[in-house]
């Protein structure tokens, strides 16, 4: 579930108590509907202060850690893609020697994403772990996780992992915020089912999104490498956008 914080919502944001509203509506007895799961993603943009604010790195709620975190991300799996799992892992290490494979997952998790010291960037960061759990990256050994990443990257191109590194981080945010809260008010049977299926829906409403770039040859440290990342998680926003009841 990630990491989960009792938190109250910044004071004078009138969009945190609609988002708080809707999603505690949502949970009913565990079963939401998916109209009830819409609004809650609607509203979670619209805190984040809607598709542009947010993709652009410029609201203050949310978003600018997914976007330096997914830049990240993005050149990493661009250097297993064109040199190989050995020497994109050796690159982000930064001269450190990768004996095993948790080690080889941890560092890529921690030289992605940033210290996990706000709430935003404990999302990104949690967003990184459910990226490589929902891929498959889970073997002991060094060739192992080499040959889920190939194969990962074979079977989704560069900029789905993003999108889906991106629907995790907008799910992460929904825990971080209220999993206590939830468990508390409605119990954690009700509490797990919800975000099971707030999960699922996510999932289900980020696969339509067009693949149409080659990845392979960005410059990730670029302004248009940042403009790109921009560019798919307003795309993924967007799939959530306007919803509300």
């Amino acid at each position: 579930m990630g990491t989960s914080k009792a938190y109250g919502g910044p004071k004078g944001n009138p969009t945190w108590s609609s988002l708080s509203s809707t999603i505690t509506k949502a949970v009913n007895d565990g079963h939401p509907t998916s109209s009830s799961l819409a609004g809650v993603m609607s509203h979670l943009v619209s805190y984040l202060g809607g598709s542009r604010s947010a993709s652009s790195g410029s609201s203050k709620t949310g978003g600018g850690a997914g976007i330096r975190t997914a830049r990240k991300l993005g050149s990493f799996l661009c250097d297993v893609k064109n040199h190989g799992f050995s020497n994109a892992v050796n690159n982000i290490a930064g001269g450190d020697n990768i004996n095993d494979a948790n080690q080889a997952v941890n560092i890529i998790i921690e030289r992605c994403a940033d210290k996990a010291s706000s709430l935003d960037e404990c999302a990104a960061k949690a967003a990184i772990r459910d990226l490589l759990n929902d891929i498959g990256i889970e073997s002991d050994t060094l060739q192992g996780i080499e040959e889920e990443f190939n194969s990962a990257i074979d079977k989704y191109s560069i900029k789905e992992l993003l999108v889906k590194y991106f629907g995790n981080y907008l799910y992460q945010h929904l825990c971080n915020d209220f999993y206590e809260k939830l468990i508390k008010e409605k119990g954690i049977r009700e509490t797990d089912n919800f975000y099971k299926d707030l999960r699922e829906y996510i999932i289900e409403k980020t696969t339509s999104i067009s693949n149409d770039k080659d990845l392979k040859h960005i410059d990730w440290k670029s302004t248009s490498g940042k403009n790109l990342v921009q560019d798919i998680f307003d795309e993924t926003l967007k799939a959530f956008e306007n919803y509300e009841d």
